[in-house]
């Protein structure tokens, strides 16, 4: 694997860094300072990160192995990133072209489906009116045809096939 996105610095998105030796990891400029920031003087705000996940992100800052984005930006062509915020501070979402419809790779901006259907916010957020806001960009940036995927929702596990019986991972097809 070359290229790896870190939708945000969260221990559940940002752990095992190390185990992809090879790779560039993409990162929000807004993440990385979040994560390393004022913000995690407070027991509250620092409590999803994990700090070997967060000094693994900077120790790969000093492999020159991160590539920052501040905003949107290219992994390679027909994948992007795009900042959203909200969940935290500089949580970044992906985009996968395929064949005419767009796939939304949402992460955490959006944890269940049914939020985006009723403004609801998973518990847990740096800024609310971004969480809401990035509801509106998730939906832009998904079209009239294209999937928004929800970051932490048994529901696609459901909707789409396994790639594998004993894998709790999906296979998407537009």
């Amino acid at each position: 694997m070359t290229d790896v996105v870190v939708t945000h610095l969260h221990y559940d998105h940002a752990g095992n860094l190390p185990a992809f030796p090879n790779a560039t990891f993409h990162i929000q400029d807004r993440e990385m300072a979040y994560g390393t920031g004022r913000c995690m003087c407070h027991e509250r705000m620092r409590r999803p990160f994990a700090t070997e996940g967060v000094v693994d992100a900077v120790r790969l800052v000093f492999q020159s192995r991160v590539r920052f984005h501040d905003g949107d930006g290219e992994i390679v062509p027909g994948c992007r990133v795009h900042l959203v915020g909200g969940h935290s501070k500089g949580l970044q979402v992906v985009t996968v072209a395929t064949g005419g419809a767009l796939l939304v790779i949402a992460s955490d901006a959006l944890h269940f489906q049914h939020y985006l259907e009723n403004d609801g916010a998973f518990p847990l957020f740096a800024d609310y009116l971004e969480v809401i806001e990035g509801y509106n960009k998730l939906r832009v940036l998904a079209g009239a045809n294209g999937l928004i995927i929800p970051g932490h929702d048994p529901e696609v596990l459901q909707k789409f096939s396994p790639l594998a019986p004993d894998l709790q991972f999906a296979r998407v097809l537009l």
